[in-house]
């Protein structure tokens, strides 16, 4: 009896492995389904896991931003005693509270001891590059408070609880002229303020949400976007942004000209355009009156008015314009332009009497030598009568619409501007004297 209790007792074991066997066959294709959902949870052989929150998921590019990591201990036994935070390609970390060791490029914390179901919260400050995209951060837990032993055993990232290490840096950085350049004379210092009164030109650097990036150190270099005169850009040309503006303090144009504009521009960044501003041959103060000149290879202007009162400025500048007019005529000297101006650079409305003089190899190389054939090809930006038989046209002149025509000759019932005489001297040059008003530009 003993004996065959044994062999029943063998059956009935034999028969409840199968069974288990049998249970485990149709259990199995489940288990493969719900593993496939939740991949990523933590699979440490040593238990230890631990879960992190991390906040805010995104960052404007080029922003400086303080990270948040709330990280769990899920571990049953064994502390969470150091972490190491790593900045994802391209960020640069700036500080971290507490006594962390900090690099550019990581954060170390120890002696946390957080103990099972235990929690921490660490914070970073870090600054985003000013290319937008997706980033992840690294990040390693160690048991030991010191952040030593072998990397195998380190605590491992329960994804299934944490939220993601990676998030999204919107948008891009941009440059922007906040120093605008004002017009000068020619080699003089280009500042903020009319005839090199004012400040240094500055450029900032903007984060993804267009504000100024107070980190940013980049490299932003200037040159000529707009060069209506050919002239050339001397000084300090590119400068390390510091606090995120870039300050140039030494600009200068050799030649005048009506609309020069700089552009930043600077690697990984959206350029800037200044707005317009223009550059003169020279630029003379008032009193009773005004007078200012400017000669070149084939003309010379001479300008006088008493419109202006002390403190008042004249600006003429040769060449630098680029204008026709209508009807058959042919343009021979070079443009000569005026600006009667503020101290402040602002516009004021003058009455000129201005002198161009063409130069006998211009004069000859025109086959016009006699003094009468001449006419002036004006250019203002209030209307004006233009010669009889012509009509008015318009050009755009430093970003500003002219009005442009032939000037009729003066008479009583035909007031500025107007030719009020020409004549040719002894040395074959030729003179023709207008009337002006305005802020004008003429030409041979």
């Amino acid at each position: 009896m003993r004996k065959s209790g044994s062999v029943l007792a063998r059956a009935s074991a034999g028969g409840l492995v199968a069974g288990l066997l049998v249970a485990a066959a149709l259990v199995a294709p489940a288990v493969a389904l719900a593993g496939s959902t939740s991949s990523s949870t933590c699979t440490s052989s040593a238990g230890k896991c631990f879960a992190v929150a991390v906040t805010p998921a995104s960052v404007a590019a080029g922003a400086s931003q303080s990270f948040s990591f709330a990280i769990s201990n899920e571990a049953s036994t064994q502390q969470l005693g150091s972490v190491k935070i790593t900045a994802p390609s391209g960020f640069v970390i700036t500080s971290a509270p507490g006594a962390a060791t900090v690099t550019s490029g990581s954060a170390l914390f120890t002696n946390l001891a957080v103990q099972p179901a235990g929690n921490t919260t660490l914070s970073i400050t870090a600054t985003a590059p000013c290319a937008g995209g997706s980033y992840t951060w690294g990040m390693e837990v160690k048991q030991s408070n010191d952040f030593s032993g072998p990397p195998g055993n380190d605590f491992q990232l329960d994804t299934a609880t944490s939220t993601p290490l990676s998030g999204v840096a919107t948008g891009t950085c941009s440059l922007a002229f906040t120093g605008e350049p004002s017009g000068t004379a020619t080699g003089q210092v280009i500042s903020t303020g009319f005839n090199s009164s004012g400040g240094p030109v500055q450029v900032e650097v903007l984060d993804g949400n267009g504000l100024l990036a107070m980190n940013s150190a980049a490299s932003i270099t200037v040159g000529l976007s707009s060069n209506p005169g050919s002239g050339s850009l001397s000084g300090t040309t590119t400068v390390n942004a510091s606090a995120g503006v870039a300050s140039f303090t030494d600009l200068s144009i050799s030649a005048p000209g009506i609309g020069y504009a700089l552009q930043a521009t600077s690697p990984g960044i959206a350029s800037a355009t200044s707005t317009p501003f223009p550059i003169y041959g020279s630029i003379g103060g008032c009193s009773a009156s005004c007078s200012g000149s400017a000669s070149g290879k084939s003309t010379a202007g001479s300008v006088t008015t008493s419109s202006g009162t002390a403190g008042d400025l004249l600006g003429v500048g040769l060449g630098g314009v680029s204008y026709t007019c209508n009807s058959t005529y042919q343009p021979v000297s070079d443009p000569v332009n005026v600006d009667l101006l503020s101290a402040s650079g602002n516009p004021l409305f003058g009455q000129f009497t201005a002198t161009l003089e063409i130069f006998k190899n211009a004069v000859q190389a025109s086959g016009h030598t006699g003094a009468s054939t001449w006419q002036v090809c004006y250019a203002d930006t209030s209307t004006f009568t233009p010669r009889p038989g012509t009509t008015r046209g318009t050009a755009v002149i430093g970003g500003v619409t002219y009005y442009t025509g032939l000037l009729p000759d003066c008479s009583s019932t035909q007031p500025a501007p107007c030719v009020q005489s020409r004549h040719k001297d002894n040395a074959g040059d030729v003179f023709v004297t207008i009337l002006a008003t305005g802020d004008l530009v003429f030409r041979g």
